[in-house]
């Protein structure tokens, strides 16, 4: 799926074509037979993340707007089981019945530890629910650095390989995109391990490292300490109007990193429908929409088949990137 559909989907939903007073009307499944029929038990939701993180907290909202509004006729139960890089949490999925009733909330983390090979699973294990939102990262720099275009970074390390210092976890998004990047124009940076925000920023403000990547949520929250040269989103963020995309800086590099659903391959197209209208339908609660605004990310809704396409093309991509960097 190209950038076009995604976009056509973020705005398809805004004005959603069964929208009554903002708000649709109600799950799009076909027939009420479909509705009566499943889900027969409670959902649960496997989240391969401790508690706590975005993952987390959006897969818990969307539970809570679901049973709130009675969108199914069961509620959705969030399990966390962190560990070998999705690995044991997709293990719980195929130690269930592909019925409908186990599914998972991932991002495309999923699809870096494909490439990587980190995990027992690969795409076609799983069939995509649909995407419910996500967001892009920047690169910054601290707000002292003597760089204030992403250019002369560029610049700068052709003309010196590897003299500028990039904090990232090994195998993280941040590895990953900053690598995309680094391909994409042509230049090579040096690597200190950081594996949270939280260490990535104390590495860039104490001059451990010169450049790091964040979510636009975390560079605003430190903005006064840290200067963006590049935003990876298809266009310009608005709580960042100032900051260029690598797109329109000529560079095809984007990050969305989307809320994931993902079923169990095998999984029937009336769970998969029913399950999507759900969240389809909670994502549009003022709630969300807010938790979404405050935190820099797009509500939006990407259906499963085009979610399909659209992680076929990334992880594409990443397995190019992971075979210079293996």
């Amino acid at each position: 799926m190209n950038r076009v559909c995604l976009r056509c989907s973020t705005r398809l939903l805004a004005v959603g074509a069964f929208a009554v007073g903002g708000y649709l009307a109600g799950p799009i499944v076909d027939g009420a037979a479909t509705a009566q029929e499943f889900p027969e038990r409670p959902i649960e939701v496997i989240v391969p993340f401790k508690p706590g993180g975005r993952t987390d907290v959006i897969a818990r909202l969307v539970a809570e707007k679901i049973q709130e509004d009675g969108l199914l006729s069961q509620p959705l139960v969030v399990v966390n089981v962190d560990g070998g890089a999705g690995a044991s949490a997709v293990a719980r999925m195929q130690g269930n019945d592909a019925d409908g009733h186990t599914i998972m909330h991932w991002q495309h983390q999923a699809l870096i530890a494909m490439a990587m090979d980190l995990g027992n699973f690969t795409l076609d294990d799983f069939r995509s629910i649909g995407y419910s939102g996500g967001g892009s990262p920047v690169w910054a720099v601290a707000a002292d650095s003597e760089y204030d275009k992403l250019e002369e970074v560029i610049e700068a390390l052709k003309a010196e390989p590897r003299s500028l210092v990039e904090a990232v976890g090994i195998g993280s998004i941040p590895h990953f995109v900053g690598a995309q990047l680094a391909k994409e124009a042509g230049f090579e940076t040096r690597y200190v391990t950081a594996n949270s925000g939280a260490d990535r920023l104390r590495m860039v403000l104490g001059d451990n490292a010169q450049i790091a990547l964040f979510a636009a949520s975390e560079y605003l929250a430190q903005a006064e300490e840290l200067k963006p040269l590049v935003y990876f989103g298809e266009e310009r963020l608005e709580a960042l109007p100032d900051v260029p995309t690598a797109v329109e800086l000529g560079y095809d590099v984007t990050w969305a990193n989307p809320n994931w659903w993902l079923a169990p391959a095998g999984t029937s197209d009336e769970a998969v429908e029913a399950i999507g209208a759900a969240i389809e339908q909670a994502i549009q609660d003022p709630e969300i929409v807010e938790y979404f605004e405050s935190n820099a990310l797009e509500a939006y809704w990407v259906p499963g088949d085009e979610a399909d396409a659209d992680a076929a093309e990334q992880l594409e991509r990443l397995e190019g990137i992971a075979a210079t960097i293996q």
